[in-house]
């Protein structure tokens, strides 16, 4: 038996209850934030998707019931003996490890309900933007690419939209982000494209900066160590950042 339709009432309604319920079970049983993440994730794709959101919204309940009885039982049986435990699965696993990659980087906290990713980027380009971004300009001081230069003063300025300028303060680029976060209802497809938007643009930024680093490694042999060194680590670093947010392919088509 189909279960009947629900009004938008009761389907906004019943999102805040499953949300209350991610919170409380999170809060309760010291579970990760992520797992409330991941049902927003699937409630945009879910509406993306154009499915039967009764159907899907009455799911998500049983999942999360399940999820709290499970626990209930686990604190009344006591601990839990190794072989006991369910398996991870392969999509927590996939998930933890892309966190762990990226926990290296400050986490810029401008609003704690950015995704992780965003504020990870966020602190690594203000990483970038401070002292290593100083040492950078003093090494490529007499060469085509100084500070002063054309293509210098646009990364730079790209850099400065990208990153924020004091240790919390929101970078310029997530000003849009921050409005939506603080928007009630939340509307969360447009937080999922500002986010979005922001990783791109990082990203871009991130391999123009590469390319233009491996040319001035390849033209400016002559360049005394110490400088070169410079140039070297900010490409090893910048490569780095590239590797660990997964954006390989993520750059502008040449």
């Amino acid at each position: 038996m189909m279960p009947r339709k629900l009004t938008p009432g009761e389907i906004s309604a019943s999102v805040e209850k499953i949300r209350k319920k991610y919170d409380d079970y999170v809060v309760k049983y010291f579970k990760p934030r992520t797992l409330r993440r991941a049902f927003e994730a699937r409630y945009i794709d879910a509406l993306r998707a154009k499915v039967d959101i009764s159907s899907f919204l009455l799911a998500e309940i049983a999942a999360i019931q399940e999820l709290t009885e499970r626990e209930e039982q686990r604190v009344q049986l006591g601990p839990v003996r190794p072989a006991a435990e369910k398996t991870q699965s392969f999509a927590d696993k996939v998930l933890e490890e892309n966190l762990a990659r990226i926990s290296k980087y400050p986490d810029l906290l401008f609003n704690a309900d950015a995704s992780d990713e965003v504020r990870r980027m966020a602190g690594a380009l203000t990483d970038l933007a401070g002292k290593r971004w100083q040492d950078l300009g003093a090494a490529l001081e007499e060469t085509m690419y100084a500070m002063s230069s054309s293509e210098m003063l646009a990364m730079d300025s790209q850099l400065r939209y990208l990153s924020s300028p004091g240790d919390s303060e929101t970078p310029p680029f997530l000003n849009r982000l921050l409005v939506q976060l603080r928007r009630f209802p939340r509307h969360y497809p447009s937080i999922e494209r500002e986010e979005k938007d922001y990783i791109l643009a990082a990203s871009f930024f991130l391999h123009d900066l590469f390319v233009m680093l491996e040319r001035i490694k390849r033209v400016y042999t002559e360049m005394p160590e110490e400088r070169r060194g410079t140039v070297e680590a900010s490409l090893d670093h910048v490569w780095g950042i590239i590797t660990d947010f997964r954006l390989k392919d993520l750059k502008r088509a040449r």
